[in-house]
C-alpha cells in the first residue's frame, strides 16, 4: 500500500452550535486556516474532536464537511473509535463511503482489553474490514489499555494496510522501542501525540506528530516539524519552549473547553462543547486572551 503519513496532523476540534450540531461555517473557517498555515494533514474525530460525545449523525456531518472543504489538499485520517469491534467496523464503513484517506482507532473502550490477544484480534479484524490505510491509536490514559510496541510491530508485519501509529502515551521508552522495530519500515509512520515529545522524537526519526496545540498555533507546530527534520537543535529548543509556554492554555479547565475558548477569542467559532463539558467562565477566557496576546496570536 503506497502511503506514508508525515508532518503535523492537527487533531481538529469540531465546532458546534448551541444544540451540539456541527457549525459548518466555523468548521470550514478552521480547516482552511489550518491548511493555509501549512499543516500536512487533518486528524478528524479524535479526542480533541469530541468523537465520543457526538451523535452518529453529527459524526457523519463532520466527515462530510471536512472532506468537501479539504478537497484532497491534505490527507484526512478519521477516528473511528467506539466501544466494540462491530461498532468500530460500522464507523469504518461510513468513513470509507465518505472518502476519507485513512482511519484510526484505539482499542474499544469501556471494557478494557484484558490481554494482548484481545488487542491483536481487534486490530486484525478491523484492518481486514477495509482497504483503507489503518492507523493504530495508543492513548492508554483514556481507554485504559496500553498497546505494547511488540504488538504494534506484529500487527504492522501481518497487515499491509496497518501503516502507522499515533502514540499518545508520552512514554519515551515506548517510542524508542517502536522506532527500533519499525523505524526502517518505509511504509510505517510513527506519529507522536505529545507536543512535549514531538520535537525530540521527530529529530530522532519519527515521521511526524498529531498535537492538539496545533489547533491554536499551527504555524509554530509546522516550524517545529521543519526544524526537527533538519536537525536544527537550537531552533527545535526555541520552538518547543514557545509551545510549552502556550500550553498554559490547558490549565483553565477541560482541554476541549480551553481550546474552544481560544477558538472563540480568535474569532473562528463559538466555544460550545458537548454536554456535560462546559465552556469556560469569563475570568478564564480573560486569562486566555492575555496568553494569546503574549503569544502574538491576537
Amino acid at each position: 500500500m503506497d502511503v506514508r503519513f508525515e508532518g503535523i496532523f492537527t487533531p481538529t476540534i469540531t465546532p458546534l452550535d448551541a444544540k451540539e450540531r456541527v457549525d459548518e461555517l466555523g468548521f470550514v473557517r478552521h480547516l482552511n486556516r489550518l491548511i493555509d498555515s501549512g499543516v500536512h494533514g487533518i486528524y478528524l474525530l479524535g479526542s480533541s474532536g469530541e468523537f465520543v460525545s457526538l451523535t452518529n449523525a453529527e459524526r457523519q456531518r463532520a466527515i462530510e464537511i471536512a472532506v468537501n472543504t479539504i478537497g484532497g489538499r491534505v490527507p484526512i485520517i478519521c477516528g473511528v473509535m467506539d466501544s466494540s469491534t462491530r461498532r468500530v467496523i460500522q464507523n469504518i464503513e461510513m468513513a470509507q463511503e465518505l472518502k476519507v484517506d485513512a482511519v484510526a482507532s484505539t482499542p474499544p473502550y469501556y471494557y478494557p482489553s484484558s490481554s494482548d490477544d484481545d488487542i491483536k484480534t481487534f486490530y486484525s479484524t478491523a484492518a481486514q474490514s477495509t482497504d483503507l490505510p489503518f492507523v493504530i491509536y495508543n492513548i492508554p490514559m483514556m481507554v485504559k489499555t496500553a498497546i505494547k510496541p511488540e504488538i504494534v510491530r506484529d500487527l504492522a508485519v501481518r497487515h499491509k494496510n496497518i501503516v502507522g501509529i499515533k502514540d499518545s502515551s508520552g512514554d519515551w521508552t515506548n517510542f524508542l522501542k517502536m522506532f527500533t522495530y519499525l523505524g526502517d519500515d518505509g511504509r510505517f509512520s510513527i506519529l507522536i501525540g505529545s507536543y512535549t515529545m514531538a520535537g525530540a522524537a521527530i529529530t530522532f526519526g519519527a515521521e511526524g506528530a498529531v498535537i492538539s496545540i496545533s489547533n491554536i498555533d499551527p504555524k509554530t507546530s509546522v516550524q517545529l516539524y521543519d526544524a526537527a527534520k533538519n536537525r536544527n537543535f537550537d531552533e527545535v529548543q526555541r520552538l518547543q519552549a514557545r509551545l510549552l509556554k502556550l500550553s498554559k492554555l490547558y490549565a483553565y479547565g477541560a482541554g476541549v473547553s480551553c481550546m474552544k475558548a481560544c477558538m472563540q477569542i480568535l474569532d473562528i467559532c463559538r466555544d460550545y462543547t458537548t454536554s456535560p463539558l462546559m465552556p469556560l467562565n469569563d475570568g478564564a477566557k480573560g486569562e486566555l486572551r492575555k496568553l494569546l496576546v503574549e503569544h502574538g496570536l491576537v
